[in-house]
């Protein structure tokens, strides 16, 4: 008679190590996943900014009139957090509801690298002229003092142009791919490029 085999508990070395490899394939692909959501959301956002931007200037062409792109800066963070449009109309800039607002994302920085050194306004503004009573009386105030004075960063023109010349950057903390604009002065349109950092 022969004795009968006893049944093993417990699993064999390979079956433990088969489940590792197993898992950690797996956990790969999920990271490699995680990574490119996170880059086609940077690359999206990046796009709608471009979108945003052609639309101000394609605006500025179609109704005559200058459009301009305000920042709306966070006090506690000194960051931008938002852009706005603003249109030119009677002699002041004056923000307007449409296009809606450019929310940025978490994590992104905008930087403005504008030819700017002679710190002109971008266009002459009625409220940052001076009445005659205070030229009279020799309280000239500036653009500066006033608190409801909006002062775009940078200005679509109905010509064609933009002021100041210059391009926009916008990074991504924790990303290595960054987005320039600049204008194409030969198809009028915002041009977008991505470069790594």
């Amino acid at each position: 008679m022969i004795a009968k085999r006893r049944r093993q508990k417990g699993y064999t070395l390979i079956e433990i190590m088969v489940v590792i490899a197993v898992l950690a394939l797996i956990a790969a692909v999920a990271a490699a996943s995680i990574g490119q959501t996170l880059n086609r959301r940077y690359s999206s956002e990046a796009e709608k900014l471009s979108i945003w931007l052609n639309q101000l200037a394609d605006f500025s062409v179609m109704q005559g009139a200058a459009f301009g792109v305000l920042s709306k800066v966070n006090e506690k963070t000194k960051r931008t957090t938002q852009l706005s449009a603003v249109i030119y109309y009677r002699n002041q800039w004056v923000e307007v509801s449409f296009p809606e607002p450019y929310k940025l994302g978490e994590g992104a920085s905008i930087a403005w690298l504008t030819d700017d050194t002679d710190q002109e306004p971008l266009v002459y503004q009625q409220a940052a002229l001076p009445s005659r009573e205070e030229i009279e009386e020799g309280n000239m105030r500036t653009a500066k003092d006033e608190d409801n004075f909006l002062e775009p960063t940078l200005a679509f023109l109905p010509d064609g142009y933009v002021e100041p010349k210059g391009i926009i950057e916008l990074n991504y903390k924790d990303y290595e791919i960054s987005y320039s604009y600049s204008w194409d002065i030969e198809d009028l349109r915002i041009k977008m490029e991505k470069q790594k950092k």
